[in-house]
């Protein structure tokens, strides 16, 4: 059976738990309905950049196909330049992107648009028509394998690149930033993915893979603030030789979320779980965060299983 792909998994959610849980706990009285949907927002934020880099490379093609019709029409025209915009106006990996009914769609449903990026659009653009990668990019045998290697340059090169993109995007979403490696892997796999005889070139992505992928998020969002009374003694105990002081607040939250889904998805093996929240640790915490939470961790796992409150079973007995 093959594996379903999202553009949402497990790892991001994570993320945004975290920093959902982080806001929770510095908030007085906070409303747990009301930071889960920013939980949901958040995320279906995420899936929206997305789909917003698979429209700013759409929307270069149909400009470049512009440009050409606004130099030709001048009355002085410079014949070199819009001719030198033609192999990007009639890149077939960006028109079956343009003809892809499913991405169609969701630019319509979720009211897509680069209204909001025209500055950082045409720096893109600009970046783009006077790169030496474009130069190759002409001067190479026109054929499928070209255009998609052009259209993978421009995410990486240049889309992935520009500064004042990433401005604009942080005014939609706070928590952006966090998401950039996540989508431009999606986005350029998306291309990857496309076929030369597909009119349509190949998938657009779903938010995510199914109703378990969904549920993941809130699920382990509500079990990290309900088994919370059960966790935090856990905690205090390995703790006992660490003054309150020296431990990063955020560090004990990533270990309550870490040991949350611990016992609260049997199915998920302890290694993965912990290797998850360790990377966590290291990305969002203090230089030495990924090797502590190691060994607290390790430890609060070993003693919830005596006290048989971790209960795994399926794939989460694998433990190696």
């Amino acid at each position: 059976m093959e594996r379903k792909v999202s553009t949402i998994g497990r790892h991001l959610i994570r993320i945004k738990v975290l920093q959902m849980l982080y806001a929770y706990y510095k908030t007085e009285n906070p409303d747990f309905e009301i930071f889960y949907k920013q939980l949901e927002s958040s995320l279906k934020k995420s899936y929206e950049q997305y789909l917003m880099f698979l429209l700013i490379l759409a929307e270069l093609r149909s400009y470049a196909e512009l440009r050409i019709t606004q130099i030709q029409d001048r009355q002085l025209k410079n014949e070199a330049e819009w001719k030198r915009l033609v192999r990007f106006a009639e890149n077939k990996v960006l028109k079956q992107l343009e003809n892809n009914a499913d991405f169609v769609s969701l630019v319509s449903t979720e009211k897509l648009s680069i209204e909001n990026y025209k500055i950082s659009f045409k720096e893109i653009f600009n970046t783009i028509i006077s790169s030496e990668f474009y130069d190759e990019y002409l001067s190479s045998e026109q054929n499928y394998a070209t255009d998609k290697a052009f259209v993978r340059t421009i995410l990486n090169q240049v889309v992935a690149e520009t500064e004042s993109l990433f401005d604009s995007f942080e005014e939609y979403s706070i928590f952006w930033n966090d998401d950039i490696d996540n989508i431009v892997s999606f986005v350029e796999k998306t291309i990857k993915g496309f076929k030369e005889d597909n009119d349509e070139g190949g998938i657009i992505y779903p938010m995510f893979a199914d109703k378990d992928t969904h549920d993941f998020g809130y699920a382990l969002f509500t079990k990290s603030i309900k088994l919370s009374d059960t966790i935090k003694p856990y905690i205090d105990k390995n703790l006992k030789n660490w003054t309150m002081d020296r431990v990063a607040e955020l560090d004990i939250i990533i270990m309550q979320q870490g040991i949350a889904e611990m016992i609260a998805f049997p199915e998920i093996p302890i290694p993965v779980t912990m290797n998850e929240y360790i990377e966590l640790a290291k990305w969002y915490s203090t230089e030495k965060s990924g090797q502590f939470i190691n060994g607290v961790m390790y430890k609060i796992s070993d003693d919830l299983k005596k006290d048989e409150i971790i209960k795994k079973k399926g794939k989460g007995l694998i433990e190696k």
